[in-house]
């Protein structure tokens, strides 16, 4: 199990639940800002970015369908949360748009400070959400039995599985798989001009 997997469990339970990849993607998540704090370089960045935002909705749109909805139940809370992720969303999808499609040599030419503005502001807040849903999710579990810790391992995994790579993800599953498949495409595109992606091969793990 990842290091982020088990931080999202309470120790006194000593549980040994894990979520699979949508607890890998939370890791390649602190890649990929870790990465960002170290490089310089604008390909790099750009591709980061890029891979980040991926990521980012992914773990979202799985937590969303199938962590939030538990915390519903008896909670009238959340709604700082919800206005957050918001935000992020907003700003990730400046970050979409600015790279999808695009040799990430090239994103940095029109406005890289504007790019550059909006990536941190997603690394911010990502670093600021995440860690409150790691809590929120690790006392869901600490509420929950063995049986039903499984219930929730299997409908985080079956949600993962077609988690939309968008910021905003469509409310259907046909429309996630088509919008995942356009996500591949505009990504087999690119690496016809660049077969290589200089940030994507530092956080792959």
């Amino acid at each position: 199990m990842t290091q982020a997997g088990r931080n999202a469990y309470p120790e006194d339970r000593g549980s040994e639940v894990d979520f699979g990849p949508f607890s890998e993607d939370r890791a390649r998540i602190d890649r990929i800002t870790s990465r960002l704090d170290e490089t310089s370089d604008p390909s790099e960045r750009a591709d980061l970015g890029s891979e980040l935002v991926r990521s980012i909705s992914r773990y979202e749109d799985t937590f969303e369908r199938a962590v939030l909805p538990r915390l519903y139940e008896g909670r009238s809370d959340l709604a700082k949360q919800n206005e957050d992720r918001d935000e992020l969303r907003r700003a990730m999808d400046e970050i979409h748009q600015r790279t999808t499609g695009i040799d990430p040599r090239n994103v940095h030419t029109s406005d890289g400070e504007g790019f550059e503005a909006t990536l941190h502001a997603v690394v911010e807040k990502v670093r600021a959400l995440l860690p409150v849903q790691d809590q929120e999710t690790a006392a869901l579990i600490g509420s929950l039995s063995a049986t039903e810790q499984q219930l929730l391992v299997k409908d985080v995994v079956h949600a993962f599985k077609s988690a939309s790579e968008r910021p905003y993800p469509p409310h259907t599953g046909v429309g996630r798989f088509i919008s995942n498949a356009r996500v591949k495409l505009d990504h087999t595109l690119e690496d016809v001009a660049t077969p290589h992606h200089p940030g994507a091969d530092t956080v792959n793990g």
